[in-house]
Formats: C-alpha cells, sequence, structure tokens
C-alpha cells in the first residue's frame, strides 16, 4: 500500500539517517511512500499550538489537503507530527466552526480540507498481524540475545482519545514488533516517562527525567532504550552522554529509533545508504558486537 511520506522539520534537517533506515524499512516490507511536495512544518504539537489554535489547525489542515490531492493517507515517523496531524483531522471533522474558519483561511490558496486521508505512524502501521509477518520473515539478523527496552513517548499515545493508539498506561505495540525481530524486550518503571525535551527552557527537568530513565535501564540491564520519535531520540543521546560526565560513570546505553534496529535486523550494513549508525553521542558499538555486525 502506499502512503503520503510527512517528514516534517527535525529527521530531514537533524536526523536523515532516521528517514534513510525508514525508506529501507519500507521498501523491504512493500510499503510505497510518496513524496509530498509543497508540505511545511506539521506545525509542532506543543509550541506552535499554545501560541494559536487557529494558525495551528489551519497549517495542519493545508498539509492534510497536500495528501488528500494525492489520494493517499499519511505516513510519519515522527511522533510529534503524527500527534499534530491526527489531532488536526480529529478537530476539524468534529468541530463545524473550526472546519469552516480553517476551511475559509484555506480557501484563498486554493486549497480545502475534506478529511479524506487518515494518518498513521509507521509504528501503527508495522503492528499490523499481517505485518508483523512480513517482519519476521524478512529478519536476516535476528536480535537474539539482545535486551531491548521500548520508549513509546507521549506524542505517539496520548491524548489518546484522539490518537486512538495502545494503551497509554500500559503500551505494547513497539514491544510486539521488538519481538518480532527476534530480541528480549523489557518491561521497566520509566517507561511511559516524558523525555523532558519540551521542558528545555528549564534544563534541570529534563535532566532529572533523563537521568531517571537512564537509572532504570542501567538496572534492567538494557543493551539500548528503542524510540520512535525524533526528539525522544535526541534528547536521551545527548543526556545520556551528559549524565554520564556529570556522575563520573559509564553510560553505554545507546539509544536507537524503531526503524533503525529494523534496518539492522533486516540485515542492512549500518553504515551504508545514508543511515550512519554511529552518528550519535553513545556509539552502540557493542550493540553492534553482540550481534556481530562489523563497522
Amino acid at each position: 500500500m502506499d502512503y503520503a511520506f510527512f517528514l516534517g522539520c527535525m529527521i530531514p534537517l537533524r536526523s536523515p539517517q532516521l528517514e534513510a533506515a525508514a525508506r529501507k524499512d519500507c521498501e523491504i516490507l512493500g510499503i510505497g511512500l510518496k513524496e509530498m511536495h509543497g508540505a511545511s512544518c506539521c506545525p509542532d504539537p506543543v509550541a506552535i499550538q499554545s501560541l494559536g489554535i487557529e494558525t495551528w489547525l489551519t497549517i495542519g489542515a493545508r498539509n492534510l489537503c497536500i495528501a488528500e490531492k494525492m489520494g493517499l493517507n499519511v505516513m510519519t515517523i515522527c511522533s510529534g507530527c503524527f500527534e499534530t496531524l491526527k489531532t488536526v483531522h480529529v478537530m476539524l471533522k468534529r468541530d463545524k466552526r473550526y472546519f469552516e474558519m480553517v476551511n475559509e483561511i484555506l480557501g484563498k490558496i486554493g486549497y480545502e480540507f475534506r478529511g479524506t486521508s487518515k494518518v498513521y505512524h509507521l509504528t501503527e502501521i508495522l503492528s499490523d498481524e499481517k505485518m508483523l509477518e512480513k517482519i519476521k520473515d524478512s529478519v536476516k539478523v535476528p536480535l537474539e540475545g539482545i535486551t531491548l527496552a521500548s520508549h513509546p513517548g507521549c506524542h505517539l499515545i496520548r491524548p489518546s482519545k484522539i490518537l486512538e493508539f495502545d494503551d497509554p498506561e500500559r503500551p505494547e505495540v513497539m514491544d510486539k514488533i521488538l519481538q518480532t525481530l527476534g530480541a528480549e524486550v523489557k518491561q521497566y518503571a520509566e517507561k511511559v516517562t516524558c523525555c523532558g525535551y519540551c521542558a528545555r527552557l528549564n534544563e534541570d527537568i529534563g535532566d532529572n527525567l533523563c537521568e531517571m530513565k537512564f537509572n532504570d535501564l542501567v538496572k534492567n540491564q538494557i543493551d539500548a532504550l528503542i524510540t520512535v520519535c525524533p526528539a525522544c531520540t535526541t534528547q536521551y543521546d545527548l543526556h545520556g552522554r551528559k549524565i554520564a560526565r556529570k556522575s563520573d560513570k559509564p553510560m553505554e546505553i545507546p539509544v536507537i529509533h524503531l526503524p533503525e534496529i529494523m534496518a539492522l535486523a533486516f540485515g542492512i550494513n549500518p553504515k551504508s545508504e545514508n543511515m550512519d549508525i554511529m552518528k550519535r553521542a553513545i556509539k552502540p558499538r557493542k550493540l553492534l558486537e553482540k550481534l556481530k555486525i562489523e563497522i
């Protein structure tokens, strides 16, 4: 099946290796990705929505209109983009006042929101039972002997009444995908804790949240933390190194985006196809050694 591929801002600008891994995974799994020419920032589900919900709705609706003109549903690999676009879709379908206001503005530039394109995160598409079978059949380097911890983050599962994806208190979808790759997935106390990326006005909040997470991961002897959000990936990667320097303790738990760990299991060279997995503060050398993957 084909999807309108919404990249957002952060991935192409700061983490193109995540896009490269996702494109390779989708190619292997038969998921078609079509470019959304003219798409903009989603926009941000926290800052922009807080500054002006009308602006936030209108920009989000314009992006959805591009997918509607393509006749495709939207797929993204960014949780923030997922929350914004799906929430905009749901709000405009439910609220006639917002629907009419947004379309009045969009009409001035030749767009009309109809609500015909649904919004999916790649994780949701991968969790389908038939897709899990495809994933299992595509594994060339089983993640046997590897202990992983999943971090669903905030924007993939909350607000649950709008996103309607996974259990916001006991999320399990990511775990099923990782188990299909052959890994052991541990449950841990800080699994649904926020990464603190959006609390940058008070850096201590982000530092404390990250330290709580990493202390729990160390206690559970985790080989890697798996994320589905580029902001979470960046936050934990950089703060993991910062925590290690502050505490003078080794911090060897790498932070890896879900499409990247899938690409490793699919036998894709971790330094090929523009998906250099070593481009991060905490290098996943020990993980690659366990998997007997040369870099």
